[in-house]
């Protein structure tokens, strides 16, 4: 399978959830013998280009609590601190095993009704920690969208405030980390990395969208189950 191939399948996902191909076509390209940084180079545009376009369609969403301004005060300094700790340590196995079992144990709870009204109640009350959080994993091993799912899909029932949330961080995340490549590590941004970011807007705007205006907010809710599993799945098959 081709990077863009990879791109187009993953930009199906993304659409839906917000997330995905920075979440699934990191460790597949790792597993296909890529470099971190020039997996990156291609899949941060991909990403940032989809994540963008759904900031833009759902930007009148009401994100009630705050959300936005704690996102920029803990969010973003703990993703630069990420990302500046990987220049001199290397923790993606210690932070894949963490995010696997915790994404094993946000399906069982999303999965108990009780237990999720309590990670709903625990969620709010612990925002600014669950910022901070996502952003270190994410600025370490690029795994806080398997974070942002669970934490967004927590604090909103419906899909619409959602999905703007959670391509509202995702779209800052992306291009913060693509800014810290170019400047901080000197990475070459080269014009073939953009083939990906076309390819995942023409699929957004001729299958994602579509997919998402039919899918039900009573279902919307159990495909994120489904999504947090798959993504557990995948990580604990990825482990080497």
């Amino acid at each position: 399978m081709t990077i863009y191939a990879l791109i187009l399948i993953l930009a199906v996902v993304q659409s839906l959830f917000g997330v995905g191909i920075l979440l699934f076509g990191t460790p597949i390209l790792l597993l296909m013998g890529y470099e971190y940084q020039e997996a990156l180079m291609y899949l941060l545009p991909a990403s940032a280009a989809i994540s963008w376009s759904q900031v833009w369609d759902f930007r009148h969403e009401k994100l009630d609590g705050g959300y936005r301004k704690l996102f920029f005060l803990f969010c973003i300094p703990a993703l630069i601190l990420g990302m500046l700790l990987t220049l001199h340590f290397n923790f993606k196995f210690e932070i894949k095993v963490f995010v696997t079992v915790m994404l094993f144990a946000a399906f069982a709870i999303r999965s108990h009704g009780p237990l999720r009204i309590k990670l709903q109640e625990f969620t709010r009350k612990k925002l600014k920690f669950s910022f901070g959080s996502m952003g270190l994993i994410h600025g370490l091993s690029n795994m806080g969208g398997s974070i942002l799912t669970p934490l967004v899909s927590s604090l909103y029932p419906d899909k619409n405030r959602v999905l703007a949330g959670v391509s509202f961080d995702y779209a800052f995340m992306a291009t913060f980390q693509l800014a810290i490549l170019l400047v901080v590590q000197g990475q070459t941004f080269l014009s073939h990395y953009l083939i990906g970011s076309a390819i995942a807007l023409t699929v957004r705007y001729l299958i994602g969208k579509k997919v998402f205006a039919f899918t039900k907010d009573k279902y919307y809710q159990r495909l994120i189950n489904g999504f947090i599993l798959a993504n557990a799945i995948v990580l604990s098959l990825s482990f080497k």
